[in-house]
């Protein structure tokens, strides 16, 4: 599985309360296929509105209604776009969702398209 952050992701995070999962997305692209570089507003747009990341803290009552849990901590997961509350800790940013809110797993985060 490749780490996909430049900035490591900080050592003090917030831990979930419940059934809550704490979900770094992927990095936004710095510039287009046909090297046109984007704004920080794009980027910033892009890092939100992208919809994969990795999960970093699990709630303890996540997944406390199943008898299997459909992701843990370091897993690649696939979540709705609007999904959940947008922070930033340290200047990463992070989401927080609901575990009912995981849409999928991946193997390796590499699988998903970032170029534009």
């Amino acid at each position: 599985m490749t780490n996909n952050f430049e900035v490591p992701t900080p050592k003090e995070v917030p831990q979930p309360v419940g059934y809550r999962i704490l979900i770094r997305p992927l990095p936004s692209v710095e510039k287009t296929k046909g090297g046109i570089i984007l704004t920080e507003k794009n980027k910033e747009d892009q890092t939100y509105l992208n919809s994969v990341g990795q999960v970093i803290a699990m709630g303890p009552e996540c997944y406390s209604d199943r008898k299997k849990p459909w992701c843990k901590v370091n897993d690649w997961v696939i979540f709705g776009r609007y999904a959940g509350a947008k922070i930033s800790v340290q200047k990463v940013k992070m989401v927080i969702i609901n575990d009912d809110e995981v849409l999928g797993t991946l193997e390796n985060s590499d699988l998903i398209s970032r170029s534009i």
